[in-house]
């Protein structure tokens, strides 16, 4: 019974938990950020939006996070009620920048949103578990002097050669007469395979300037890796960035079916062929059979992880017992990286033979539905949960049976 009654504890936990998890997509705010140049004794109004995107009823408290705030901030509605159907309300708040910093760079103020139950007056304490969302203010403060910071970022891959585009972002106080980038730039085994150089730009005090440069040689698909030096007015700002050329494809070569019956579980052969100078994991189809738009047969195959440069072959099954022999549309889809390839085509079925045609309309795309990163971290926290509970659960026996 004492067995049954952990077990009964610990479900409850990962439910309570799982609400929890759901109840986060409930709250969000639009925009996430607001960026601020400093200014001495700088006043201004911002406004941004606190979503219910589930409209269902809901308190929200506004408030300020934060030890020893240099800023005075006034929120002008610090409670917010949603009634069932209202999709969004907006939040206005004042905030007054000090004279100055004591320390130069970035000043972050987190301004929260907090759901409470509706029931609960606005003083008071709630104990318990609520959800909250966080707009972020950051205060650029610049620093004494010269200061400069960089990026490497890759322009659209036409290719046809790579193009580098360097920002050199100053946050110093004096204007940057001459800044200038090196790229150094290294293959997949760590050999230097060239070094390329920009013009020279000026920089103003809080500005931001790019400066472009084409590696355009020969380039073979793979993992590179850049590292960016900038020199400017005899000061050094580094900065290293892992890049790839080329598209990691996978694609659908052909779809062969052997030894097949009516009416028997049939196996499909789909050969497919890594384009990419590296393995790609996880990679798996999705078979779709219909008639006029109406579904005769869906079935995947096995994920599988698919060599350099290699073709391999993925396995998937299909029972056809009530299936009739005939023309039929098919739709394979191709999953790896968060991409699908899709192809449209024919297939005829006959008494013994599958057999496709017309392999049409080879598409990348971002794939719909998938996990978001924020949604992975929280399943990963649930699993966390259920392992923590189980240890404490066998812990306490243990300890009980000794």
């Amino acid at each position: 019974m004492k067995t049954l009654k952990n077990v009964g504890i610990c479900m409850i936990l990962l439910i309570f938990t799982l609400l929890i998890v759901s109840d986060v997509f409930a709250l969000g705010v639009s925009p996430a950020r607001k960026i601020i140049e400093f200014s001495p004794e700088l006043e201004i109004e911002v406004e941004f939006n606190v979503l219910n995107s589930e409209g269902k009823d809901m308190k929200v408290v506004i408030y300020v996070e934060g030890d020893n705030l240099d800023e005075e901030i006034i929120i002008d509605n610090p409670e917010l009620i949603f009634s069932s159907g209202e999709l969004q309300k907006s939040v206005k708040y004042n905030i007054k920048l000090p004279e100055k910093y004591d320390e130069p760079g970035t000043h972050e103020i987190k301004i929260v949103a907090r759901e409470i139950p509706v029931d609960k007056a606005f003083e008071g304490t709630f104990v318990g578990a609520s959800v909250a969302v966080v707009h972020i203010v950051r205060i650029n403060v610049p620093y004494p002097g010269k200061y400069a910071t960089v990026e490497l970022k890759l322009g659209e891959d036409t290719g046809q050669g790579v193009d580098f585009i360097v920002y050199v972002n100053n946050f110093g106080t004096q204007k940057i007469v001459s800044a200038k980038g090196i790229i150094d730039v290294y293959g997949p085994t760590n050999e230097k395979l060239t070094s390329l150089e920009t013009g020279l730009v000026s920089v103003d005090s809080g500005a931001r300037k790019a400066m472009n440069v084409k590696w355009d040689e020969n380039i073979n698909s793979g993992k590179y890796y850049a590292k960016l030096t900038v020199l400017y007015d005899g000061n050094v700002a580094e900065y290293e960035k892992v890049f790839n050329v080329g598209i990691r494809l996978v694609d659908i070569l052909d779809i062969i079916v052997k030894n097949f019956k009516l009416g028997g579980i049939a196996k499909f052969n789909i050969l497919v062929e890594n384009g990419w100078p590296e393995v790609i994991s996880d990679v798996y189809t999705d078979l779709l059979i219909s008639e006029k738009g109406q579904e005769i047969g869906r079935f995947k195959s096995a994920a599988e992880d698919i060599p350099a440069l290699a073709k391999e072959e993925l396995t998937a099954f299909w029972d056809t017992a009530g299936v009739e022999e005939g023309d039929y549309d098919a739709k394979i889809s191709l999953y790896y990286d968060d991409k699908i390839v899709e192809k449209d085509m024919k297939t005829k079925i006959s008494f013994n033979s599958i057999s496709f045609s017309g392999f049409t309309g080879a598409v990348i795309s971002d794939e719909v539905g998938g996990e978001t990163s924020d949604t992975k971290i929280l399943i990963g926290l649930v699993v966390i949960l259920i392992i923590i509970n189980l240890i404490w659960f066998v812990y306490f026996k243990f300890k009980k049976k000794k």
